[in-house]
């Protein structure tokens, strides 16, 4: 029979061997929460007048619907490069942000300036930090 000291040293061992053997095992990097990245806007066009831009998209009704109430938004970009400049072949475009919208905003208009060749693509923003893909590319010159 084993004493009383014994079966205590005896029972700490296989607790702390439970203990780290626990500890152990493949352990990746903490990751961050998963959130839903929401859908870029689609069918974005734009119409040209004298001098102004008018343009145009929609938002995924169903992504509308699942977070009503949320601070959601469409942030425009814009690019332009003057049109007598040789375009770089593959050269990316300097967007700029031009514009934070709610999303309930289906348009938003500009003046624009002669001589420039104009890049405009728009991407759907969820609370601060979540963003979608960026739309589309729609681009015209406007002399």
């Amino acid at each position: 029979m084993l004493r009383l000291s014994q079966k205590i040293a005896l029972v700490t061992i296989v607790f702390l061997f439970m203990v780290v053997g626990m500890g152990c095992g493949k352990k990746g990097p903490p990751l961050a929460p998963l959130a839903l990245t929401p859908p870029p806007p689609v069918h974005f066009t734009s119409r040209l007048t004298a001098d102004r831009v008018m343009l145009q998209w929609k938002i995924d009704s169903e992504f509308q619907k699942k977070n009503k109430g949320k601070d959601m938004g469409v942030e425009i970009y814009r690019a332009r490069r003057v049109l007598s400049m040789d375009a770089c072949k593959g050269c990316p475009l300097p967007f700029e942000k031009r514009a934070d919208l709610s999303a309930g905003t289906l348009k938003y208009g500009e003046i624009l300036e002669k001589g420039f060749r104009y890049s405009y693509r728009l991407r759907t923003r969820l609370g601060i930090n979540i963003f979608s893909e960026y739309s589309e590319i729609v681009a015209f010159d406007f002399e």
